[in-house]
C-alpha cells in the first residue's frame, strides 16, 4: 500500500522539507507546519490525518475516525 500527502489546494504531492520542518507543496507554495495546519496558503484545509503503525516490517495506515485535534471538529476527510 503506498500513501501520499496531499495538499489541500489542488491534490499535490506534499513532502517533507527537513531543512524547513514543515510540509511545503511544490506546485503553489502551500506549507504546513509539523501537525499538518495551513501555516501558509492557498491551501484551505489542514492535511489529512491517518494512524500508522508497524506491522512486520511494514508501515499500516487505518482511516482517521477520531475528531481533528487541530480544530475539534470532525475530519473534514471522512
Amino acid at each position: 500500500m503506498l500513501s501520499m500527502i496531499l495538499c489541500t489546494h489542488l491534490g499535490c504531492v506534499v513532502p517533507w522539507n527537513a531543512a524547513q520542518n514543515k510540509f511545503i507543496c511544490p506546485c503553489h507554495g502551500s506549507q504546513h507546519n509539523n501537525q499538518g495546519r495551513v501555516v501558509r496558503g492557498p491551501a484551505p484545509l489542514s492535511l489529512a490525518l491517518a494512524p500508522a503503525d508497524v506491522d512486520d516490517g511494514k508501515v499500516v495506515f487505518i482511516p482517521w475516525v477520531e475528531t481533528d485535534f487541530r480544530t475539534g471538529d470532525a475530519p473534514w476527510w471522512a
